[in-house]
């Protein structure tokens, strides 16, 4: 039987679809987290194949921050049942996604008459095909959005697509490259997320030294080590509690640290996600049946300043609330404010964006929970259909406006063109406001702290010093 020809991709060669869906993903990202950051403990190579593995815990926006995190063009794998025709089909297409199937999607698969088998084959053949072109191939080897505190058990199917690759000659060899996506407040609006990349290893190099060492080479054994290199750039933990706790302590040590003179994008945040291996293992071992008088006073000065910040109006996992509490405090901390002039100028631009988008934003977010089957589903909708409400919102609005003119009888070709242009401009109405609102939160937290009594404010420079030597007396060769 011969098999039919592949779809070819040239990710070099622009689309006006890609470029508008890349567009939104960084508007949507915006609109929700307040910043986004890329850490970057290794690096993706320039050139050549590279599979890129991440982890899934909020669905949506992992990909998008890893389209972010990428310097390269993605091509990720994704479940067929997503985009299966119509518009989503065509920005498979745009994006050069290449489509699998899913056994828990076995069912929804035979109602749509898709042979799943056939798919996946084919699936196989592109991600060789993607290879064999030196394209970047993002894949989740979990195998779909996973809301659990930790990587559970990996899918075999990614391990053996990629030896299929190298076996059948299609390419000497692929570079692996893990990054996690790593979430202060997942499902919480103007909190920050960072994308961290991992460092990169040769799937031949791999083998070679597994076959020399008399070792399994195999599926299972590739398996086994992407979900080591996935370890180590994202947050695991125990249970749920265990998570909370590591979280509050790795926001509270990066805030109490002395401010950074790095070149990194978000120092801050490259501290707090540098933080995380050391934090889990602080967790695990104060929770164990021999905890330390060090694991214990950690606690204690986490537990405290934590709850200040969630009483001064902030986020417990934010590091930078717990730093705009400390500056309110009167410590140094590596959290910078928007200035009031900046705020002062921005207020008329931010208050058209929110008279024009707090409407809509709002019903986004309601039917977001109205319709989310499962919790990791809440912001994945806020993206979409969010985004599809929102250009439905400004094309309401336009032809409102336009509607307006007309009947007042003032309209001219001219005021007509200059309304559609101002139109135009409404995303970058919200991008003002969304900053705006991030500006006006930051002052009012730190404004909160600084009117607290002054015997308090001291008891936060008190915990944040003793905080800080705590862990550098037990962390700092580390």
């Amino acid at each position: 039987m011969v098999s039919t020809p592949l779809p070819t991709f040239d990710p070099d060669r622009f689309s006006v679809l890609r470029a508008f869906l890349r567009w939104s993903a960084r508007r949507a990202l915006r609109w929700f987290y307040r910043e986004t950051a890329v850490v970057q403990l290794g690096v993706v190579p320039a050139t050549g194949p590279v599979l890129f593995i991440g982890n899934h815990p909020n669905d949506l926006p992992d990909v998008l921050l890893g389209l972010r995190a990428c310097p390269r063009h993605v091509r990720y794998l994704a479940t067929i049942s997503a985009g299966a025709g119509g518009a989503a089909g065509k920005g498979y297409q745009a994006m050069g996604v290449i489509p699998v199937t899913r056994v828990r999607d076995a069912r929804k698969m035979r109602a749509m008459g898709v042979d799943m088998a056939a798919v996946n084959a084919e699936a196989g053949r592109r991600m060789a095909q993607a290879f064999a072109s030196g394209h970047v191939v993002g894949v989740f080897p979990q195998g779909g959005v996973h809301d659990t505190p930790q990587i559970g058990r990996l899918r075999t199917g990614v391990a053996m697509m990629t030896l299929e690759a190298i076996d059948n000659g299609s390419v000497f060899d692929v570079t692996v490259v893990p990054f996690g996506i790593q979430y202060e407040a997942p499902r919480t609006g103007g909190t920050d997320a960072i994308a961290v990349v991992g460092r990169g290893w040769s799937v031949r190099g791999w083998r070679a030294e597994r076959l020399a060492e008399g070792l399994d080479a195999g599926v299972s054994a590739l398996t086994d080590q992407l979900r080591t290199s996935l370890l180590a750039v994202t947050r695991n933990a125990a249970d749920w509690d265990s998570a909370s706790e590591r979280d509050e302590l790795i926001a509270a040590v990066a805030a109490v640290q002395p401010p950074a003179s790095s070149a990194s994008e978000a120092p801050l945040l490259e501290r707090a996600a540098r933080l995380v291996p050391l934090a889990e293992r602080l967790v695990a071992h104060r929770r164990s049946e021999a905890p330390t008088s060090h694991a214990a006073r950690v606690h204690t000065f986490v537990t405290e300043l934590s709850h200040l910040v969630h009483e001064a109006g902030g986020v417990r996992t934010s590091a930078r609330d717990h730093a705009r509490m400390l500056q309110g405090a009167g410590l140094a901390a590596e959290a910078s404010l928007m200035p009031l002039w900046a705020l002062a100028l921005m207020t008329p631009a931010a208050l058209i964006g929110w008279l024009a988008h707090g409407p809509i934003f709002w019903l986004v977010w309601r039917l977001a929970h109205r319709f989310a089957k499962a919790r990791a589903d809440v912001v994945a909708r806020t993206f979409v259909p969010g985004l599809q409400l929102v250009a439905a919102w400004y094309v309401l609005l336009a032809v409102t406006a336009v509607a307006a003119v007309v009947l007042s009888g003032v309209a001219t070709w001219l005021t007509i063109v200059v309304l559609v242009l101002l139109i135009t401009q409404l995303p970058t109405a919200a991008d003002v406001a969304v900053a705006w609102r991030d500006g006006w939160r930051a002052r009012v937290l730190r404004w909160r702290v600084r009117r607290w009594p002054a015997a308090r404010r001291a008891e936060i420079v008190r915990v944040a010093a003793a905080l800080r030597e705590e862990w550098k007396s037990g962390y700092s060769h580390e």
